[in-house]
């Protein structure tokens, strides 16, 4: 068996990275995904100079990596003819997938209530930078402004020191598809108990909102933010700089149970039982000068070893704690080989071989999906015409007046 999305039917008229990243989860797991572009092919295709990748129909990494595993059909949607093309294609589809600006659907009669009339089962999942409600859904949304801006993340997750700091690009975008597909498949469960479709919608601003949600709940409570270095509300729950110049975090959610624990193995015994740091009870920690005495001392204490010794000190203990490692480190993790977390992939025409992350949930009992990488706008147009009925007389037809590439 090929993915227990097996059988499913969905056409995506994605661009960037939220929308073509959901069809990307769901092709992976086994769904046909059928990805319409206009013929000149949608903007994502020429962001790989932006992060020093190629660009080219056959190495286009930043690109590709969104779109593997799916048909690909260019459509002129302002045609006549386009639009017959694509209301065939929906007409036998089980999910929709977009994030074109709700104007420019209507405009084009791709609005749900128009594509509800042609088939009545069809889920429909439409996401946006803002929502379609307020004064400010029809702005453009990207994951920058919308979800890390908007939700509180870029200023209050920063030392207030420093400039905030700028995540690697569509981080919140990929973040976010998670939702297009929890949502469209819970209303495709409902479809299959009701018989009925269902309008599914997200935004980036709501993801913003829901993964920030322990800052934006805390801060209502009182929490200043953003917090520097020396505030941490919990001293076991922070980063500390080591003394070969790396960074290590430790999380020890139960500050009390394992203060002793903590001392003993850092070699600060003579805080053991010590009444000024080892409680927590009420709020008298958080209210005095104690938690930046501790973290004052933990501070130097991390700089007398490496933070790969520390690592292991903490890992014998039975302690959560990680390095912080570069994102050009990670595809020769030998954790993530053994979990099968990277796909590697070879470009014939310039050898160079490329860890691409997987979809990060596994199922027992199917295969590990296929890994075909999409080529040139309307690289499938011809197959998937002839799905839908369409003579290569037509195919030719309708490709010489430009209505599909």
């Amino acid at each position: 068996m090929n993915g227990p999305l097996e059988g499913l039917k969905v056409v995506e008229l994605g661009t960037h990275v939220v929308v073509p990243t959901a069809g990307r989860f769901m092709a992976d797991l086994g769904a046909e995904v059928i990805k319409v572009e206009n013929n000149r092919g949608e903007e994502w295709r020429k962001i790989g100079p932006s992060y020093k990748t190629p660009s080219t129909t056959e190495e286009n990494p930043i690109f590709q990596q969104q779109n593997v595993n799916k048909k690909l059909i260019a459509i002129n949607l302002k045609s006549d003819e386009g639009k017959e093309v694509f209301f065939k294609l929906i007409k036998q589809a089980d999910i929709f997938i977009t994030n074109v600006r709700m104007k420019s659907l209507v405009k084009l009669g791709l609005d749900y209530e128009s594509l509800k009339a042609m088939n009545p089962g069809l889920v429909y999942g439409h996401f946006s930078g803002y929502g379609l409600k307020g004064p400010e859904a029809a702005r453009p949304g990207f994951d920058f402004s919308s979800l890390w801006a908007r939700s509180g993340a870029f200023r209050d997750w920063t030392d207030p020191s420093s400039i905030p700091f700028k995540p690697v690009g569509a981080f919140g975008d990929c973040s976010s598809s998670t939702a297009v597909v929890a949502g469209v498949m819970s209303a495709y469960v409902s479809k299959l108990k009701t018989g009925e479709g269902r309008f599914v919608t997200s935004s980036l601003y709501s993801c913003g909102i829901w993964y920030n949600m322990t800052g934006i709940t805390s801060a209502q409570y009182g929490v200043n933010y953003p917090l520097s270095h020396k505030a941490a509300r919990n001293p076991f729950y922070h980063i500390y700089r080591c003394g070969d110049g790396e960074y290590i975090v430790i999380i020890v959610v139960d500050y009390t149970g394992k203060y002793n624990t903590i001392m003993e193995i850092m070699g600060l015994e003579q805080y053991k039982d010590d009444p000024r740091y080892m409680y927590r009870t009420g709020d008298s920690l958080f209210k005095d000068d104690h938690v930046r005495e501790m973290i004052d001392i933990l501070d130097d204490q991390f700089l007398t070893k490496s933070a790969k010794e520390w690592c292991e000190i903490f890992g014998k203990a039975d302690l959560a704690a990680e390095l912080l490692v570069s994102m050009a480190s990670v595809p020769e993790d030998e954790q993530a080989i053994a979990n099968g977390y990277f796909h590697k992939y070879s470009f014939p025409t310039s050898g160079k071989e490329v860890s691409f992350p997987t979809v990060p949930v596994q199922f027992n009992g199917y295969e590990n999906p296929d890994f075909v990488l999409p080529g040139d706008p309307g690289s499938n147009s011809e197959e998937v015409m002839a799905m839908l009925g369409y003579s290569k007389e037509e195919y030719e037809s309708l490709k010489s007046d430009g209505t599909v590439r």
